[in-house]
Parts: C-alpha cells; sequence; structure tokens
C-alpha cells in the first residue's frame, strides 16, 4: 500500500491520469474607467500624409461640373488636374486618386456639354428644316 502523507483518515488523492478539469481562469481585472484627459501625442513622422490642396479642388470642381457649376466646374476641373498631379509628384503628398477622378469628371462634364450642344444645333436644324 502507499504511504499516506495527509492527514490521518483522509483518503490518499488519485494519481493525475492527464483528463482532469482545468483550474477556472484567474478573476478577470475590471474594464478600465473612463478618461477625459487628451491622448497621448503621436510620434513625429506618425502622421499620415497631407492631401493635395489642388486634389481637392479638382474634384470639387470635377463633381461641381455636374451639379451647381456646369460647364465652368469642367473646365477648371480639367484645368486643375494635371496641376494637381505634377504637385503631388512634385511634393510625395496624397491626392493622387482625387485628382485622377476629378479630372476625368471634367472630361466627362465637357463631353456630355459637347453632346448637348450638338443634339440642340441638330434639332434646331430640323425645326427649321420641317418648318419651310
Amino acid at each position: 500500500m502507499t504511504e499516506n502523507t495527509n492527514d490521518p483518515g483522509q483518503p490518499t488523492p488519485p494519481a493525475a491520469s492527464g483528463f482532469e478539469a482545468a483550474p477556472p481562469p484567474p478573476a478577470a481585472a475590471p474594464p478600465p474607467s473612463p478618461s477625459y484627459a487628451a491622448p497621448p501625442p503621436s510620434a513625429p513622422g506618425a502622421a499620415g500624409k497631407v492631401t493635395n490642396t489642388m486634389a481637392i479642388i479638382t474634384l470639387i470642381a470635377g463633381i461641381g461640373g455636374f451639379t451647381f457649376l456646369p460647364f465652368v466646374g469642367s473646365i477648371v476641373a480639367v484645368i486643375t488636374g494635371p496641376m494637381a498631379e505634377k504637385q503631388i509628384r512634385q511634393t510625395g503628398e496624397d491626392g493622387t486618386q482625387l485628382a485622377k477622378i476629378g479630372k476625368i469628371l471634367g472630361w466627362v462634364g465637357l463631353g456630355l456639354w459637347v453632346i448637348g450642344t450638338i443634339g440642340f444645333i441638330l434639332f434646331w436644324l430640323v425645326v427649321a428644316a420641317n418648318a419651310s
């Protein structure tokens, strides 16, 4: 028989089989209380790149060519798009996609104006030809 190192009258614990239940997890720490202090400053150079202002102007003008500044907004977008792309190449700023989208919107707006003008002229030519 095995030697009992427990108190007299206590049964001997069974040998470990490897299938015992896992010990309960430790008590979870309470969630942190809300803090109203300002967050710590970020490391220098960790902030994202600055978006090029000309690219933003190009995008706004391209959208404006379809909404509140027809024709004029499209022309501004077509002119400022390449300018913004050149500035972005020189400075390394963000905004390449904004400039490209604004420039495309500008060209599409101008194309619609040309199609509309041709349609308007053809309409009046047909009306004039049928009137005589």
